[in-house]
Order: C-alpha cells, then structure tokens, then sequence
C-alpha cells in the first residue's frame, strides 16, 4: 500500500482557469466587481509560469481555446438571426418554438462576455506561444506583462459591456 504524498495533490494551473471563469460570470449576473476580481486572479493564474506544458501558452490551451470561440461564434450568430426582426420568425420554426425572438435577444447579450473573454485568452495564448517559439525568454514578459494587458483588455471590455446592459 502507497501512501499519498502532498507533491501528488499539485493541482494543474490551467484547471483554475475554470472556476475563474464561473465566478467572473456570477460576478457579471450580480454586477459585484468585488466578486469578479478573485475570478480575474484565478482566470489569469495560470500564465504565470512559463513551463510551456502547464501555462495558457501551450498549443493544446490555444487548441482549446479555439474550440470553445467556435462554439460561442456559432451560438451568438444563431441568437443574433434569432433576434433580428426579418430572421426570427426563421430561427423560431427552426428550433420548434424554443428559441423566441425576446429570449434570442437575451442571450445574444449574454453570450458577449464569455466570447470577448475567451478571444482575449486566445489572443494573450497566441501572442505568448509566438514569442516562446521566437526564443524569447524574458520572464516579466509572461508572468507580468502579458497577463496585465489581459486583464486590462477584459475590463475595458466590460466597461463597454456595462454600459449596453441596462437592467
């Protein structure tokens, strides 16, 4: 019988890229910033090593990353047919009545968020992958600099955002 040892409870970065992701969201339905500042922390923690295999900057993160852009692309154009006064009536048959041109409109609002926060990962991703392979090695550039650029780009972000959701 082996017994378990603390380095066998290392948890894997880009794991909390997850909960950050879940609570930013909350932090968003709530409109508290106060809870959406641990999301940031936790949702940008994992570039902050440059371990290739373990960080936001690997190709399998960026892959990843790309599937889920394509997935919230497709899902904001059908909710954006689905609100628009000539296409809804389309998008409405289509779904068998599921999709109504109100609740089309809500979640093509909704979906702005998640799609401008995974297309900021995947810009910070790329950039960062880019530059590892150019055998740039400067560690402030990817513990501090390209994280701090992310989260500034994600706050603007939601400042526009913000400011279209009236509620």
């Amino acid at each position: 019988m082996q017994s378990l040892r603390i380095s066998d409870l290392r948890i894997n970065k880009i794991t909390l890229i997850y909960p950050g992701i879940l609570t930013m969201a909350l932090a968003m339905y709530l409109k508290s910033w106060f809870i959406a500042v641990p999301g940031i922390v936790m949702a940008v923690y994992p570039a902050l090593g440059i371990d290739i295999a373990n960080s936001i900057y690997s190709p399998s993160f960026q892959r990843r990353t790309a599937w889920i852009l394509l997935a919230l692309s497709i899902a904001e154009a059908i909710t954006g047919f689905g609100a628009g006064p000539a296409t809804s009536s389309i998008v409405y048959s289509l779904t068998f009545g599921a999709l109504t041109r109100g609740l089309a409109l809500q979640l093509h609002i909704l979906l702005i968020a998640p799609l401008s926060l995974f297309f900021i990962i995947h810009i910070a991703s790329g950039i960062g992958l880019a530059l590892i392979r150019r055998r740039i090695t400067w560690r402030p550039l990817y513990t501090y600099v390209i994280p701090s650029a992310l989260i500034v780009l994600f706050l603007i972000t939601m400042y526009l955002y913000s400011l279209l959701v009236i509620i």
